[in-house]
């Protein structure tokens, strides 16, 4: 099964048969049956018929909407799981205060581990960056999340972990372009690009994932509640920043698959990718989402969300414990 983004400005897309058709003024850019699909990404200008929205539907495949820039904007999908049981323990799990900064915790701890990891992995062997120093404050702000007592002070110290982390990472990168942390809305160097969309790609896989079980996206234990934020989905995006996405943005540069011609610096400021860098962007983003995280013959990481998501309704429902998911070391950057 297959993502088909389209990006292309003023395209239309419409129902032939069992089949998608997307089409540009007289010429027809892709044909392909529903059967080979599971999901439309829809990037900027683009228009699909009701036909083609009910077809989608019927068969179970959602279209997401994004900004031209970027920016997730939401999705049609089908009526999904029915479980107004789940949202009200999710409810109650919420409005427990010592269950809910546990949850916390348990987020940002594995966070700043999965952090670690991806330093520990690196090979540090040429580069005069102090990484251990790194790894030695990392672990001291580890330490006090016990004595935290809110959810925003927990967030505090994700803060300052990851401000250390992503000074390590910018001296990871071997590349063309300088990284100085990161900036967003928008981002300011093609680095900042490359991993505000792909955290944005993120977000609607994790979305998906949620809405499908019939989770209150809303309603976060981490992040809290906000209006207009899916803060449920920000929690849970947290395991897989580093090891799906960061890791993702270090091999496209690192080897080179993106480069500075993939990119357009207008003269009014910002940095914006090109249709030729999108393209690539999306392809390798599929490969690295549906192929394997290791030599171990782990799961693929479109496979893992929805198992972490599984893992989180028991963890409510049942009131397991919720084990977030934790890159191990011997998995780290052994590519990069």
């Amino acid at each position: 099964m297959a993502v088909i983004y389209v990006k292309e400005q003023g395209a239309l897309i419409q129902k032939s048969g069992e089949r998608i058709i997307i089409s540009k003024g007289t010429n027809t850019l892709l044909e392909a049956p529903v059967i080979q699909m599971d999901n439309i990404a829809l990037i900027g200008n683009v228009q699909i018929t009701t036909q083609a929205l009910h077809m989608l539907m019927e068969k179970g495949i959602d279209v997401s909407y994004f900004s031209y820039s970027g920016k997730y904007l939401g999705h049609t999908a089908a009526e999904a799981s029915k479980n107004i049981f789940l949202r009200f323990q999710q409810y109650g799990f919420y409005l427990d205060e010592e269950k809910r900064l546990d949850m916390a915790k348990t987020i940002v701890r594995n966070k700043i581990q999965n952090q670690m990891s991806i330093i520990r992995g690196h090979r540090w062997e040429n580069s005069e960056h102090d990484w251990k120093s790194d790894l030695s404050q990392m672990q001291k702000y580890q330490k006090t999340l016990q004595d935290r007592t809110s959810p925003n002070e927990v967030l505090g110290v994700e803060g300052i972990c990851s401000n250390i982390y992503f000074g390590a990472f910018g001296h990871m990168l071997k590349c063309d372009f300088q990284f100085h942390g990161r900036n967003r809305r928008p981002p300011k160097d093609p680095v900042n690009v490359m991993i505000s969309l792909a955290y944005t790609f993120l977000t609607k896989e994790m979305c998906n994932a949620l809405d499908a079980e019939s989770f209150e996206t809303y309603l976060g234990f981490l992040h809290g509640i906000r209006y207009g934020r899916k803060s449920l989905a920000l929690d849970m995006i947290e395991e897989f920043r580093q090891p799906m996405i960061d890791r993702f943005v270090l091999l496209l540069f690192n080897k080179h698959m993106i480069g500075k011609y993939d990119f357009e610096f207008p003269d009014e400021g910002g940095v914006v990718l090109n249709e030729d860098g999108f393209r690539k962007f999306c392809t390798e983003y599929e490969r690295w989402l549906n192929g394997r995280n290791s030599a171990s013959g782990e799961n693929s990481f479109r496979i893992r969300i929805r198992e972490q998501v599984a893992k989180l309704k028991r963890a409510i429902c049942k009131e397991e414990e919720y084990k977030p998911y934790c890159w191990e070391e011997r998995n780290v950057c052994s590519e990069l």
